[in-house]
């Protein structure tokens, strides 16, 4: 019983942080469609959050250059694919 309330608290916590992200990405969308190419540094600092706590990621932030806010989108989906839910796992949400 206690290795399925963790296995439960664990799917919950991944879709909150998934969504969470999601939220991050849209911000990023609607800047990119007003053509804005400077992230506002809440964003950023949400962003990079997310991205520096993952395991797998590609962007690297240096400090001498803006960071298009298409690398920031796909940056988080990469974090966003590594908490999906494995194909194995069909355990109804």
């Amino acid at each position: 019983m206690a290795l399925e309330h963790e296995d439960l608290r664990l799917r919950h916590a991944r879709r909150s942080r998934i969504r969470l992200i999601d939220q991050v990405i849209n911000e990023l969308e609607l800047l990119n469609l007003a053509h804005e190419s400077v992230v506002p540094v809440e964003l950023a600092r949400r962003a990079t959050g997310f991205i520096l706590s993952s395991a797998t990621h590609s962007l690297v932030l240096p400090p001498e250059r803006a960071i298009p806010v298409a690398d920031w989108m796909a940056a988080l989906f990469e974090v966003q694919d590594t908490l999906m839910v494995p194909s194995g796992d069909h355990v109804r949400d």
